[in-house]
């Protein structure tokens, strides 16, 4: 069945070919000596960029819809009612406790998010004519991997950020994220 795969890939050539890849724990490494590295959301709840109340408020969502996310016996149809209810109540917490553009720098300017190995010689395969298609679940939305990937020079033409949009004022306070709302389940 592989082998029909691989066929029909190369029959059909580079140009309906598409790499479709998730970002944190994916392109960027989930540990380094022996430790967990921490995914952008928690490193603003962890840092406490937004307040210690921002981060204790942050941490209680987490405790609470997480094990719901990861628990087996809670029924789809229910697990994506509450990842939802995560996301809107989180982001009702951003805006209570005054994120901005400049604390999303702060978490990249961090050096928490590194990426894999060999993630170079990926994305250099890809640029020559292969889409790379990121799609993220992450409550920071698109614009810290927007970031990220500039920082580490991997913004290139064929790479493209599918997440939640947030919303900014002229001041780059946010004000909210675009609907439909992305997060684990949809």
């Amino acid at each position: 069945m592989l082998k029909k795969k691989i066929e029909a890939i190369k029959k059909d050539g580079p140009e309906k070919f598409f790499v479709l890849s998730d970002f944190e724990g994916t392109l960027t490494k989930v540990f380094y000596r022996g430790k967990k590295r921490p995914s952008l959301i928690s490193i603003l709840r962890s840092e406490k960029y937004l307040g210690e109340d921002y981060s204790k408020k942050a941490n209680a969502l987490y405790e609470k819809y997480h094990s719901i996310e990861i628990d087996p016996k809670v029924p789809l149809k229910i697990k994506k009612k509450k990842m939802e209810e995560w996301w809107r109540t989180h982001y009702k917490l951003l805006k209570e406790f005054g994120l901005k553009r400049s604390h999303l720098r702060k978490i990249i300017l961090s050096g928490k998010i590194k990426l894999r190995e060999k993630s170079a010689k990926f994305f250099n395969l890809l640029k020559k004519s292969i889409p790379l298609i990121i799609f993220s679940s992450g409550g920071l939305g698109v614009e810290p991997i927007l970031m990220f990937l500039k920082k580490e020079r991997k913004l290139l033409e064929n790479v493209f950020v599918v997440g939640n949009v947030l919303k900014w004022d002229r001041k780059g306070k946010f004000i909210g994220a675009k609907e439909p709302i992305i997060h684990s389940l949809n």
